[in-house]
């Protein structure tokens, strides 16, 4: 067991529920049980720290949830639009985790139209279809690429993916010999990102944000386009622009809070 100390409330709900991850699940009694790092943790909140059982590597999850960061600061700055305060105040303990770029890169091109319970459902067939099972456990590594390659499009058609299942496994073999992506601009790597199979707009922008860390990344689905011409008045085709304007260099923050708040609240 290990104690990550956020100096700050955290609130798990917040961070694995706001769209980002697809591998966390919640438990009878609020706590999480998750996948990241080859490694199958239980989290659950005591105070300002998140506790993490079936772990001792201290190091890669004070990383994954991004303990280096000083959300406080930018949320300050951002209470000064009066929609997003109220969507601050409302997912306060949102945090950008830092995921695998792979496993992020599959994961959105399967999330493409579809809904998070599928989703989920669809990446774990995947990760029980080609990952290995961690310690013996009912739970799976997330696979690599080479994995989703030689398992092959008739073994992949299996998992429930669709028509995205020639994607997955086209994209696996191309990221066989992945773009450096981390000495890129974002703009030279949002054309790289969309060269992959399966990867639109939309999900090259959801890759930046949550597997590159790009907060200049602003992925703009439905319930984004809702909530900007509800809140905002902008149009979809004004959206970057207004984005940028507006929330600056950490829009990418911004989108996750607004987006968190007007989905949970807009679909009530």
């Amino acid at each position: 067991m290990i104690e990550i100390n956020l100096g700050c409330e955290p609130n798990l709900s917040h961070i694995f529920e706001c769209g980002q991850c697809f591998r966390w699940n919640i438990q009878p009694d609020g706590s999480y049980i998750g996948v990241a790092g080859n490694e199958v943790v239980g989290a659950r909140v005591d105070g300002s720290k998140i506790v993490l059982n079936g772990t001792d590597n201290v190091d890669f999850w004070s990383n994954y949830f991004d303990v280096s960061f000083d959300y406080e600061s930018i949320k300050t700055r951002f209470c000064k639009d009066e929609v997003l305060k109220k969507c601050i105040d409302y997912g306060f303990g949102i945090r950008i985790l830092r995921q695998d770029l792979f496993e992020t890169i599959i994961s959105f091109i399967i999330s493409a139209n579809n809904n998070i319970p599928r989703i989920k459902k669809i990446i774990e067939s995947l990760c029980k279809l080609c990952g290995d099972s961690i310690d013996g456990s009912e739970y799976y590594t997330f696979p690599t690429a080479e994995q989703i390659v030689n398992a092959g499009l008739d073994k992949l058609s299996t998992i429930g993916a669709g028509y995205r299942d020639k994607y997955i496994h086209q994209t696996a073999r191309m990221c066989m010999n992945l773009v450096q992506f981390d000495a890129l601009p974002t703009s030279e790597a949002r054309k790289e990102l969309l060269k992959l199979s399966g990867v639109g707009p939309k999900v090259a922008d959801c890759i930046l944000l949550f597997g590159l860390r790009r907060f200049d990344a602003f992925p703009a689905d439905v319930w984004v386009k809702r909530l900007m011409d509800e809140a905002y008045n902008v149009p979809p085709t004004e959206i970057a622009k207004f984005a940028e304007q507006t929330f600056g260099e950490f829009r990418g923050l911004a989108q996750q809070y607004l987006f968190y708040y007007f989905r949970e609240n807009l679909k009530k």
